[in-house]
C-alpha cells in the first residue's frame, strides 16, 4: 500500500475555512451521480455528522456507489469526545446507509500486533466522479468544522485518481472495482495549467519488523519529512495536533535549531480536547530540549489539528501527519508536497495568522510553573509512556 508518486493538480484550493470546507464536501456528496468514497480516521455522532450521514443516505438511495471507510481504532477514540446518548444514533445511520446499497467500511490492520497497539488509517479523502478530491486533515466531527483549527486541500488533476486508488484500497476494493471507478474520472484537460506535487502514502506496518513494537520501523514518509526538515536554511513552520515526534523527527528539528533555522511550533493546548491530558503530556515532556534549542511554541486553545510543514516559505508538506510517534509507527498517513510559490505564500500567511490568533499563546519560561500540581505529577509519572499516550 506505501507508495511515493510524482504527480500533479489542475488546481488546488486551500481550505481552512471551517464553512468553507463543509459546503465543498456537502456539495460533493449531494451532486454526486456514480461514486462517492470518503475515508475519516473517525466518524462523530453529532449533529455535523449526522447531517453528512444523511447526505449519503439519501446519495445511495438515488443509486450513487457510496463507500465510508472509517478506522476501527479511531472509531473507538471517538466516543470519548461524544455523548455516550449519541451512539446508538450513528450506529442506525449506518445501518441505513447499508440498507440503502452503500458499504461501511471499518479499517483494521492485517497484524495482531498492529491492531492491539492503535494501527489503522489516518489518511482523510473524499472523492467523486466529478474529478474533484479533498485530502487533508479534517474529521467528519464536530471538533473539525466548530471547534479545531484545519486544513485541507480541494484538487482537481492527475492527483485525483492517486488518491481514489488509495481510498479504493483503505475499502477493500478489488482491483477491477477501482478501475471503474477510476474510468468514470474525466481527463484533465490538456490545456490547463499544472502544479507539480508530490504524494506519499506509508503504511508503517508494511514496513515492521516481526517483534514490533520493538525494533526500529522504517518509515518513507518519515524520512521524507527529516529530508525536508533539514533543507530548511531560514525558517520552519509546523502545524500539528500535538508536537511529540519520533525521536529521528525531533533530531531533525534541533538540527534545525543549532543551524540557526527560526522554528516555531503551532500545536494544541492541554484543555483543547476536553475529555484528557495524556496527548499533551507526551508532547509537554519534550518541550524543555525543544525550547532550549531556540524554538518556540505556541499552544491553541480551541485545538490545533491541522499537519503542516513550511520550510523557507519555498515548499510544503500538508496532509494527515501528526508528528507525533503513532504516525511514524502505527498509523497509515499520507502528505502532498508542494513547492509552488502562490500555495507557500497561502500557507506563510496561514502561520501569521495562527500567531495572532486570540486563542494561540507562546509558551513563556515559566510555563512549567505554572501548571496544576496535580498535573506536574501526571507528567513525571507517564514520562515512560510517552511513545503511546
Amino acid at each position: 500500500m506505501s507508495s511515493a508518486r510524482h504527480s500533479s493538480a489542475t488546481r488546488l484550493d486551500v481550505l481552512t475555512n471551517r464553512e468553507d470546507e463543509w459546503s465543498v464536501r456537502m456539495a460533493m456528496v449531494s451532486s454526486a451521480r456514480h461514486f462517492l468514497l470518503l475515508t475519516t480516521y473517525y466518524f462523530g455522532s453529532d449533529e455535523r455528522s449526522g447531517r453528512m450521514a444523511d447526505a449519503l443516505i439519501a446519495a445511495a438511495r438515488r443509486g450513487v456507489q457510496v463507500v465510508l471507510v472509517v478506522d476501527r481504532f479511531g472509531q473507538r477514540l471517538a466516543q470519548n469526545l461524544s455523548s455516550p446518548g449519541e451512539s446508538p444514533r450513528l450506529l442506525e445511520r449506518f445501518r441505513a446507509l447499508e440498507a440503502a446499497g452503500g458499504r461501511v467500511v471499518q479499517y483494521t490492520p492485517a497484524s495482531f500486533m498492529h491492531r492491539w497497539f492503535g494501527g489503522g488509517v489516518h489518511v482523510k479523502i473524499q472523492v467523486s466522479e466529478a474529478g474533484v478530491a479533498v485530502f487533508g486533515s479534517s474529521n467528519i466531527a464536530h471538533h473539525s468544522f466548530a471547534q479545531w483549527n484545519e486544513v485541507s486541500l480541494e484538487l482537481e488533476g492527475e492527483i485525483v485518481r492517486h488518491l481514489l486508488q488509495d481510498a479504493c484500497r483503505f475499502a477493500g476494493l478489488s482491483a477491477e472495482e477501482t478501475a471503474t471507478l477510476a474510468g468514470l474520472l474525466p481527463m484533465p484537460a490538456r490545456s490547463a495549467p499544472r502544479q507539480r506535487l508530490r504524494y506519499v502514502l506509508e503504511d508503517p506496518a508494511e514496513r515492521s519488523g516481526p517483534l514490533f513494537p520493538f525494533g526500529t520501523v522504517h518509515n518513507r514518509l518519515t524520512a521524507d519529512l527529516v529530508q525536508l526538515i533539514d533543507s530548511a536554511r531560514r525558517s520552519l513552520r509546523i502545524a500539528s495536533l500535538y508536537c511529540k515526534p519520533a525521536p529521528v523527527l525531533k533530531a531533525a528539528l534541533l538540527r534545525a535549531c543549532r543551524r540557526g533555522v527560526d522554528v516555531e511550533i503551532f500545536h494544541s493546548h492541554r484543555d483543547s480536547l476536553g475529555v484528557t491530558h495524556f496527548p499533551w503530556i507526551s508532547a509537554s515532556i519534550q518541550y524543555g530540549s525543544v525550547l532550549k534549542a531556540g524554538a518556540r511554541i505556541y499552544e491553541n486553545v480551541a485545538g490545533e489539528h491541522a499537519k503542516v510543514l513550511l520550510v523557507d516559505e519555498r515548499e510544503v508538506a500538508v496532509g494527515s501527519y501528526n508528528l507525533e510517534h503513532a504516525a511514524h509507527d502505527r498509523l497509515i498517513e499520507a502528505m502532498i508536497f508542494s513547492a509552488d510559490v502562490a500555495t507557500c505564500e497561502h500557507f506563510r500567511t496561514l502561520f501569521d495568522s495562527m500567531r495572532r490568533a486570540p486563542g494561540s499563546a507562546a509558551l513563556t519560561p515559566g510555563w512549567r510553573s505554572e501548571l496544576p500540581f496535580p498535573l506536574q505529577v501526571k507528567r513525571w509519572l507517564y514520562r515512560p509512556l510517552q511513545r503511546w499516550l
